[in-house]
């Protein structure tokens, strides 16, 4: 009994040993695959290449769901998948992050590019107001809340109705900033 105990923890150390190589192997594709797809100098690299880039990511965190880089993997899949107009395809990976990495140092700013997304590129206004507010009510102290609070506010809105609005309140301002310049003109 001894002896089978002793062989199965010894079976187990093999295999946990086992698996460490093949992520930093896998990791090493990322890397190299990176460098190779931005070395061009072209910010938005071929759709070919973007997706193979893809690929690669998720299944690293398809494989490696537990590594403390999964979560950041899955991030720059997002953001890949983003920049080649695969906008369905990041908010999916985007809602992976936010359900199964509740502690990830970007969730605040996954859950920003989440609504952003819906806002900006695939304009289901209802989705970005849901995902804009419960950003808001996550992290209503994070830098980025006070740009969703205005995002969430000109939901909708054209640039033109955005640039009309804002002219009136500085028209507003000026003019209630002439008035009190009157009336205490007025008291002297």
């Amino acid at each position: 009994m001894k002896n089978l105990k002793f062989s199965f923890i010894l079976l187990l150390a093999v295999f946990i040993s086992s698996c460490k190589p093949n992520s930093d192997k896998l990791l090493k594709q990322i890397t190299d695959k990176e460098k190779e797809m931005y070395s061009s100098g072209n910010p938005i690299p071929d759709k070919a290449k973007s997706k193979e880039m893809i690929d690669m990511y998720l299944k690293f965190a398809d494989s490696y769901p537990k590594d403390t880089l999964t979560p950041n993997i899955l991030y720059k899949a997002a953001n890949l998948s983003m920049n080649t107009k695969g906008f369905d395809n990041a908010v999916a990976i985007l809602d992976r992050i936010i359900n199964n990495y509740p502690q990830y140092s970007k969730l605040p700013e996954t859950y920003f590019l989440k609504a952003f997304i819906f806002d900006e590129y695939l304009k289901n206004l209802g989705k970005a107001r849901e995902a804009y507010t419960t950003f808001l009510q996550k992290f209503p102290k994070n830098d980025l809340a006070h740009d969703a609070a205005i995002s969430l506010e000109n939901l909708g809105k054209s640039g033109d109705q955005i640039v009309k609005e804002f002219e009136e309140m500085q028209k507003k301002k000026a003019d209630s900033a002439t008035a009190a310049t009157a009336t205490k003109t007025k008291k002297k």
